[in-house]
């Protein structure tokens, strides 16, 4: 399809009455396209009994729910709906909305189950949430071992919390390889070894300038003592 200056919404089908888990469900798919001006996505809109309807668009900066912007190769794209055992929608509407120019192909489309049974070890929601808690931890807690360290106090807990975070980001990192081994999905892979590299390059990568600062805090401490 291609989408003149003024852009345009440009349906790719509709599904009937889907069978879908009570979990969630997701159509999936890939995707090429080329001087798509803008921010341009696909979506996906749930209609449901009560005549209620709801949408999954990919607005995400990267990954499968990634937007459309300028020019791509043949790459993967996922509109997820997470029902939470509510009643299963009526209807599925996909689309693609362009805002201006572009020319976008796409391939066949999935309807694939979100529930226990597709095998990731946790759902997209469950990962954000989680990524969401761990930020504010990693946050919070380097800020407490930053003022700890300008100050040259508790030098045992400083350093040795410095080493867990090193070590629990290696095995991350690790999980993060056997989840890519076995095929786990986007949702599981991308979050997993994101925290690892952060933990392993923040904390160990401050680890030797931590140390350096509690030898000067305690050399300055002695030379106070001899002055006395």
């Amino acid at each position: 399809m291609s989408a003149p200056a003024s852009g345009g919404t440009f349906p790719l089908g509709t599904i009937e009455q889907p069978q879908v888990p009570a979990d969630g469900y997701a159509v999936v798919g890939r995707i090429r396209y080329e001087g798509v001006e803008g921010q341009g996505f696909l979506e996906m809109w749930s209609e449901f009994a009560d005549g209620s309807r709801y949408f999954s668009r990919t607005l995400a900066g990267e990954g499968p729910e990634a937007l459309l912007s300028g020019s791509s190769g043949w790459r993967d794209f996922e509109l997820p709906f997470f029902l939470d055992g509510a009643p299963p929608p009526r209807g599925l509407e996909i689309g693609v909305v362009l805002p201006g120019a572009g020319t976008v192909e796409v391939g066949p489309l999935d309807l694939v189950s979100l529930g226990a049974g597709d095998g990731a070890w946790w759902s997209d929601r469950t990962a954000g949430l989680a990524g969401g808690i761990a930020g504010s931890v990693i946050g919070i807690f380097g800020a407490l071992i930053g003022w700890l360290v300008s100050r040259g106090r508790a030098r045992s807990f400083t350093l040795g919390a410095m080493r867990a975070g090193v070590a629990f980001g290696v095995a991350l990192l690790l999980l993060g390889a056997v989840a890519v081994a076995v095929s786990q999905p986007y949702a599981v892979v991308y979050p997993t070894l994101l925290s690892g590299v952060i933990l392993v390059a923040v904390f160990g990568g401050l680890l030797p300038t931590a140390r350096r600062a509690y030898a000067e805090h305690e050399l300055r401490r002695m030379r106070a003592l001899d002055q006395v």
